[in-house]
């Protein structure tokens, strides 16, 4: 069965509600997810075998006393702290043409991936990069939100779970364009035209957690507004 990304995002908020996330830092996980699912990374998998280390663990305050320091996120998830650190990074670029940052035992790195697209028209040029499990290192590079995706043999550039995110407001080229693939706006808009198609387990299961959102029928939820009776009774 085929969903919306406007269905699986406001699934996916809804679940994050259900686990704990307060407002906002629900919408902000909700969007990753979705962004990824849109674009062919498994988004709602990812979710799905994330449930136990987000469930009722929300934890989402970053201790970062200067970006030049490799920050450690103790592998706490980039869906509680990703977005707070990419908006702290956007607010420093103010002030400086390049920043740069490491981040070790940080899980699940792909998860930063929509968070700087989506900031990817206020700074000239981004490139994030991570080493996945097959020791591959991953190279995205973005700007004006299009994204080029490198993958090339680690060298131990990058140990597993460590992240590089360089965000630069010098005009920068995107290098070697041609021989890597490319997500585009156009493509994004083309893909949010069709229907998305999750793993059917992974969907069931945040499904599942996202509908205890829902207040259960009884008379006392009756009595406090839940349903759709005569709102003049």
């Amino acid at each position: 069965m085929g969903y919306s990304f406007y269905e699986i995002y406001v699934t996916s908020q809804r679940a994050f509600s259900a686990m704990g996330f307060p407002h906002g830092s629900d919408e902000d996980a909700a969007f990753i997810i979705s962004w990824l699912e849109l674009n062919n990374f498994r988004g709602v998998s990812l979710l799905a075998s994330s449930i136990k280390e987000l469930d009722q663990k929300f934890e989402g305050i970053l201790d970062i006393e200067d970006l030049s320091k490799t920050i450690n996120f103790k592998n706490v998830s980039i869906l509680m702290k990703g977005s707070g650190l990419i908006d702290f990074m956007l607010s420093k670029t103010v002030n400086k043409k390049k920043i740069s940052v490491k981040i070790i035992n940080c899980k699940k790195s792909i998860l930063f991936l929509p968070l700087l697209y989506k900031i990817s028209k206020k700074i000239n040029y981004i490139t994030f990069s991570f080493c996945d499990s097959n020791n591959r290192l991953n190279t995205y590079e973005l700007k004006n939100k299009k994204i080029i995706i490198k993958n090339k043999k680690n060298n131990k550039l990058l140990q597993n779970n460590e992240v590089i995110i360089e965000m630069q407001n010098n005009k920068e080229n995107m290098n070697n364009i041609n021989n890597n693939k490319v997500i585009s706006e156009k493509e994004i808009q083309k893909n949010l035209s069709r229907s998305l198609e999750p793993e059917v387990k992974s969907w069931n299961k945040i499904t599942k957690i996202a509908n205890k959102t829902f207040v259960p029928e009884s008379e006392e939820s009756r009595n406090k507004g839940a349903g759709g009776g005569d709102a003049n009774d």
